[in-house]
């Protein structure tokens, strides 16, 4: 499930009750992101503290997030993200494109 909370500094987007990030769910992430920077035009942090394993999929939606945001002139930064899913994203180099708080 993907939950959206806006305040009058940013979205916050949290996946929450699972802790995957797969081609299952990874649509319906897609959306709330890219449609939080291009038609809300606010900054968007993800919350992946649930989050332990994330796919292609999951990653292909980071790097539509930071599309989003750069073609918006917003911010898009990761939090909590657990230990296993940073390893990932640094090995794959994903941290060097999207700003992330562990």
């Amino acid at each position: 499930m993907i939950e959206v909370n806006r305040t009058p500094e940013e979205i916050v987007i949290t996946v929450a009750g699972t802790n995957r990030v797969t081609v299952t769910n990874a649509g319906e992430l897609k959306t709330a992101v890219v449609d939080c920077l291009s038609k809300d035009k606010g900054n968007v942090l993800l919350d992946l503290g649930e989050v332990k394993y994330i796919d292609s999929t999951g990653i292909s939606v980071l790097i539509s997030g930071v599309k989003a945001a750069r073609e918006n002139n917003l911010r898009f930064e990761l939090v909590n993200v657990q230990e296993e899913v940073l390893k990932l994203m640094r090995l794959m180099k994903i941290d060097k494109i999207i700003d992330i708080r562990a």
